[in-house]
C-alpha cells in the first residue's frame, strides 16, 4: 500500500479551487477531495517532444483521482515543462490548479503549431529537416528566439518554486562542457533551467547558466530517478515513460533512422540508471540499515505507466510538429494508461531488472523484491 502522508499533509495538499480543470476533462469534487487522506508519491517524467502530451493525460487522471499528492517531481525536456507547470499550479490551487495549468500549457503549445505555415505534402517539414541537418541554430536563429520562454514564464511562478520546501523538483539538463547531467533543484530553478532541459541543439542555441552552457537533459538523464529516492520521504515512485527502450522494427526512411537514433541516445540514460538502481537493490541486502541511502533504496516501490509502445506507432514528425487534435488524442491515451495503473498498478509488481530489455524474471513467486514495480499501458 502507498504510505499515507501525515506530518506534511497540509503542505503537500495545497489550496483547492472549486472550479474544474479546463479542456472538458471531468474532475472529482474539491469538497470530496478535501475529506480524503492523500498518499505521498514521487513522479519521474520523461522527455519526448510533443509526445509529452501523453504525460499530461497521465497527470491529469492522477490529479483527478485525488488520492495522491506529489512530494517530488523530476523531469527532462517536455517532462520538465510538465513538472514545473504542475508544481506551480499545485501550489496555487491544489490538484484542480495543477490540472488547469497543464491544460493551458498544452493549449499554448498547440497554438504555436497553428502559427506555422501549413505543410504542402510534407515539403515544409522536409525543408526544415534539411535546414537543421546542414545549418547551425546560431545561423538559423541568430537572436535565439524560443517561443517556449514566454509560455514558461507566464505559467510558472519560479519565485514561489524556489522558496518551496515541501514539494521538491529535480530538472535535468546536460552540461555541454563535461557531457554530464546537472539536476536543478528548487533553489536553482528559473525559466533558463527549464529551457536548458528542453534545448535540442539542432533547433536552439545552448542555454548559458552561471557561465556553463547546457543542452537537452535527455542526453544525460531521462528522467532523474535516484535523486527522488535519495532525497524524498515518499516510498512510491511513478515513472511515466514515453520513449521505447527496444524496437522490433528496422528503420528504413531517413526520418525513421533519425528517430531511432534519438530513441537510443535518449533511452540510454534511463537504462543506465535502472541498472544502477538494480545493482544498489541487490547489494543492499541485510546491511541496508547501515546507510540512509541504502535504506531508502531497499524500501522503495517503483511503478511505471508506459506509453512508449503506443507512441512508437506514430510518425516521428509528431514529436516536433503537434496539432491540437493530436495532443488531445495523446492526452486521452495517457488518461487511459493511468486508469489501467489505478486499477492494476498496485497488483502487478516488478523489480527494476525487469524493466531492462530482454531480461528474464528470476525471482521466485513467493519472494518479495526489495524494490517492486508495477506497469500500466506497456510491457
Amino acid at each position: 500500500m502507498l504510505r499515507r502522508s501525515t506530518s506534511r499533509k497540509a503542505a503537500m495538499t495545497g489550496s483547492h479551487r472549486e472550479s474544474p480543470a479546463t479542456l472538458g476533462m471531468a474532475t472529482t469534487g474539491a469538497l470530496i477531495r478535501r475529506r480524503r487522506r492523500t498518499a505521498a508519491i514521487n513522479l519521474a517524467l520523461q522527455g519526448g517532444g510533443a509526445h509529452g502530451a501523453f504525460t499530461w493525460g497521465v497527470l491529469d487522471r492522477l490529479l483527478e483521482d485525488g488520492r495522491f499528492a506529489p512530494e517530488g517531481i523530476s523531469g527532462t525536456s517536455a517532462g520538465a515543462l510538465n513538472a514545473v507547470v504542475l508544481a506551480s499550479g499545485w501550489l496555487e490551487g491544489g490538484p484542480d490548479g495543477a490540472r488547469a495549468s497543464l491544460g493551458r500549457l498544452w493549449r499554448r503549445i498547440a497554438d504555436l503549431a497553428r502559427l506555422r505555415p501549413p505543410h504542402a505534402a510534407g515539403l515544409s517539414q522536409m525543408a526544415a529537416d534539411l535546414a537543421t541537418s546542414l545549418l547551425s541554430p546560431y545561423y538559423l536563429n541568430p537572436f535565439d528566439l524560443n517561443p517556449l520562454r514566454s509560455i514558461v514564464e507566464d505559467l510558472v511562478d519560479f519565485e514561489r518554486l524556489r522558496a518551496e520546501r515541501a514539494l521538491q523538483l529535480f530538472i535535468a539538463a546536460t552540461n555541454l562542457r563535461t557531457g554530464r547531467g546537472r539536476v536543478f533543484r528548487n533553489g536553482d530553478l528559473s525559466s533558463k533551467a527549464v529551457l536548458a532541459s528542453a534545448c535540442l541543439p539542432q533547433l536552439h542555441q545552448a542555454v548559458e547558466i552561471d557561465g556553463e552552457a547546457y543542452w537537452d537533459g535527455a542526453f544525460a538523464c531521462n528522467p532523474p530517478l535516484l535523486p527522488l529516492i535519495r532525497d524524498c520521504r515518499a516510498r512510491d515512485l511513478v515513472l511515466v515513460q514515453i520513449n521505447p527502450l527496444e524496437s522490433e522494427r528496422v528503420p528504413r526512411t531517413a526520418s525513421q533512422i533519425r528517430n531511432r537514433v534519438g530513441e537510443i541516445v535518449f533511452g540510454r540514460p534511463l537504462l543506465e540508471e535502472l541498472a544502477r538502481l538494480d545493482e544498489a537493490v541487490r547489494r543492499a541486502g541485510p546491511l541496508a540499515w547501515l546507510s540512509s541511502t541504502s535504506r531508502r533504496v531497499a524500501r522503495h516501490r517503483l511503478h511505471r505507466i508506459d506509453g512508449s509502445a503506443l507512441l512508437a506507432e506514430l510518425e516521428p514528425s509528431t514529436k516536433v510538429d503537434p496539432s491540437w487534435l493530436l495532443l488531445e488524442k495523446l492526452a486521452r491515451l495517457g488518461r487511459d494508461a493511468a486508469d489501467d495503473w489505478l486499477r492494476l498498478g498496485m497488483v502487478r509488481r516488478r523489480s527494476p531488472r525487469e524493466w531492462l530489455p530482454r531480461v528474464a524474471v528470476r525471482s521466485a513467486p513467493s519472494a518479495t523484491p526489495a524494490v517492486s514495480a508495477s506497469t500500466a499501458g506497456g510491457s
